[in-house]
């Protein structure tokens, strides 16, 4: 029994002192090729710097918009609303998904001219690969338009999110100009404010249309009911008129039912690119290949056959 504690303890002592000859040896190989791990790695940090340099700077700006689902009609007194039956929550997903469409993009791109900016109709480099190969297989290349490409790049910068029973959607946009990065947030939710009172005008309208039909009928063209009526008439579709050629402004839009919005404005602090954690992730990358590297040429020559006996005769 006694025997057997002897053979384990020495079994325990032998393959420590296996372990750490071999911790020893790593070291020693670490530490032998030390410029080589400390020229990749400064290598890649140089290359990371001049990536972040190239790059420069992202700004995000953000315009709001408020859904709050009630309205005031004005009759003998102040009367408060709902506009809506259904779950608030629905409209709120249902107006992300408007904002986030391409027509809403589309709109935004052919207002703002943004198709003939090279910022945004460039084709990717990995499209360019892939119309490349197509070619090369004797396929047809798909070349898409400048304002697919512009109407692509739009909503790859444009992030639309809401906050949870706050009924507030955020609208995103990043860039690497501050003001433009403002510029096209508001642009976006401008756009979707607008299709949103071009409906509400469009109702408002054919409402508009069956009342004067209904006082034409009972009063005539001549009675002063139906002359008010068609002047109203007439404005709506002045305003839709305009509201269809022109650009939305903030003034437009706050005439739209249950929907509030705020400007985004420029911000000179950048978001991005986030430079520490890029250094972070590329310094340990390089000193995990340095290592790699370091460890592979070592294995390269051939270690002798009698190294764990060695290591047992030094253990006792």
């Amino acid at each position: 029994m006694t025997a057997q504690l002897k053979i384990k303890e020495n079994e325990a002592t032998l393959l420590r002192a296996y372990y750490e000859e071999v911790a020893r040896d790593t070291l020693g190989i670490l530490w032998h090729k030390k410029l080589l791990i400390v020229g990749i790695l400064l290598a890649a940090l140089l290359f990371a710097s001049i990536f972040l340099v190239l790059i420069g700077p992202r700004y995000t700006s953000a315009a709001t918009i408020h859904l709050n689902f009630t309205r005031e009609e004005r009759t003998t007194g102040t009367k408060i609303q709902p506009i809506a039956s259904i779950d608030p929550v629905a409209l709120v997903d249902g107006a992300i998904r408007g904002i986030r469409s391409r027509a809403t993009a589309s709109a935004v791109v052919a207002r703002l001219g943004l198709d003939k900016d090279p910022e945004f109709a460039r084709e990717s480099i990995v499209w360019r690969v892939f119309s490349i190969m197509r070619t090369g297989l004797g396929l047809a290349a798909v070349e898409p338009s400048q304002r697919d490409l512009a109407v692509n790049e739009l909503m790859r910068k444009i992030t639309v999110t809401s906050e949870t029973r706050s009924y507030l959607i955020s609208v995103a946009a990043t860039a690497g100009d501050p003001e433009r990065a403002a510029r096209l947030a508001n642009a976006v939710a401008l756009e979707y404010l607008r299709g949103q009172m071009l409906q509400q005008l469009a109702d408002t309208q054919a409402v508009a249309e069956g009342e004067l039909t209904e006082l034409s009928s009972v009063y005539g063209v001549r009675h002063p009911s139906y002359v008010l009526a068609h002047t109203r008439l007439d404005t709506l579709q002045n305003r839709l008129t305009a509201l269809r050629n022109g650009p939305p402004d903030d003034d437009t839009v706050r005439f739209v039912t249950g929907q509030s919005f705020v400007a985004a404005e420029k911000t000179l602090f950048p978001s991005g690119p986030r430079i520490i954690l890029i250094l972070g992730l590329t310094a340990g990358a390089a000193l995990s290949v340095g290592i790699w590297l370091a460890l592979r040429l070592a294995l390269r020559r051939q270690p002798r056959p009698d190294k764990l006996a060695i290591v047992g005769d030094r253990a006792g």
